[in-house]
């Protein structure tokens, strides 16, 4: 007997001793839907911006319940940087969270932090199990190949209704790991468009934000703002992150051209950073989706990152000075010159980009196809 017939036949069980709700149920009235999500031990808010873009935006006719006491991420974990004990943390919260019951007619989890064989659930994440064990940890194929297998028949038993991604990229990874095509939905998070407040600042200001430094790309952003002001450009850099390297992070603290924070919250970015950011700077060694790019695009910010397929689906804009080939240090130069050296491209490609959120990432857009999902769960 497969695991996955052996999850099937606990859900029928289960269902026939209605230890959770009938699903046959309408949407005539309001629908309470469980949100798990990781949050934060430190800030008390969700863990990753993806989860609270969701609580913030429901479809029309559904209330969210957030269950408190599950999935809170310890502050040693806050800097989400891959490690073999961040891995077993995350897998151990999986087991054990997922015997508890929370409220609502159906639960909505996300990312790697819980499942459920009791009752109806939805697995939502921006990454299939193989990119993130491969792009983030590093693992092999034959590392993971019996975690694969295991996640995989949980995803495909008969409890789990529907999973959820946030790209074409990741959908087709969620295939080639094994989940059935016929459950998997592209779904992006919701993001409303927003209005941009520049200062009259002579100097250009750019932005980097990445909690995980050797990732993300920050030597790469901090190198190359050193050799813009050594070539006389006038630029500010608004840095958001760690800094590994000790002597990089002296200087920019002491560098009075640089606004240098390791950590800031996400309602921070949208007071203080995007609204003043002339260009943002992503240059990712892998990237499960690039959300902090659609928080740029939603203020018409134009952005210079890594050409990967995901980063192109999300941003969907033809411009190639806003791409450069991964670990590329010349051509992320010489984007980064072209960039700020041409104003008027900066704005073609910004009014772009928001206009990619008016019509695909809106709130109202997102929740139409969020909504079926819920419906068609529940039927």
């Amino acid at each position: 007997m497969t695991i996955a017939n052996t999850i099937d036949k606990l859900f029928i069980h289960f269902k026939k001793l209605r230890i959770f709700p009938s699903c046959m149920l309408t949407l005539n009235r309001e629908l309470l839907v469980s949100l798990v999500a990781p949050k934060s031990a430190v800030t008390g808010g969700f863990y990753r911006v993806g989860a609270a873009l969701r609580a913030q935006h429901p479809p029309r006719g559904v209330k969210y319940k957030v269950d408190e006491k599950l999935v809170r991420v310890p502050p040693r974990f806050e800097q989400y940087k891959p490690t073999p004990a961040a891995f077993l943390y995350w897998l151990w919260s999986a087991l054990s969270d997922h015997l508890k019951k929370p409220e609502g007619e159906l639960i909505h989890s996300f990312f790697w932090s819980y499942f459920n064989l009791w009752q109806p659930w939805i697995h939502e994440n921006d990454s299939s199990l193989s990119q993130y064990l491969s792009g983030y940890f590093g693992f092999n194929k034959n590392a993971y190949q019996k975690v694969l297998k295991i996640a995989t028949s949980i995803l495909n038993a008969k409890s789990c209704k529907a999973v959820i991604v946030w790209s074409d990229v990741a959908k087709k990874s969620m295939v080639k790991d094994g989940v059935e095509e016929q459950k998997i939905e592209v779904v992006p998070p919701p993001m409303p468009p927003h209005e941009r407040k520049q200062d009259d600042e002579k100097e250009l200001v750019l932005t980097f934000v990445g909690r995980d430094y050797e990732r993300k790309g920050g030597e790469f952003v901090l190198k190359a703002f050193k050799a813009l002001r050594e070539k006389g450009w006038q630029a500010r850099l608004k840095y958001i992150g760690p800094i590994e390297n000790p002597a990089l992070k002296q200087w920019a603290k002491n560098n009075c051209h640089i606004e240098y924070h390791e950590f800031m919250l996400n309602q921070e970015l949208h007071a203080k950073v995007f609204p003043k950011t002339d260009l943002l700077l992503l240059p990712t060694k892998a990237e499960a989706y690039g959300i902090t790019v659609l928080e740029a695009m939603s203020y018409g910010v134009p952005v210079l990152i890594t050409d990967l397929p995901v980063l192109r689906e999300v941003t969907r804009v033809s411009h190639e000075a806003i791409y450069f080939e991964r670990d590329n240090f010349e051509q992320f130069f010489e984007r980064l010159v072209c960039l700020l050296s041409d104003e008027k491209l900066r704005k073609t490609v910004g009014k772009a980009l928001k206009r990619v959120v008016e019509e695909r990432y809106h709130p109202e857009i997102v929740n139409q196809k969020l909504l079926r999902i819920y419906q068609k769960s529940l039927n």
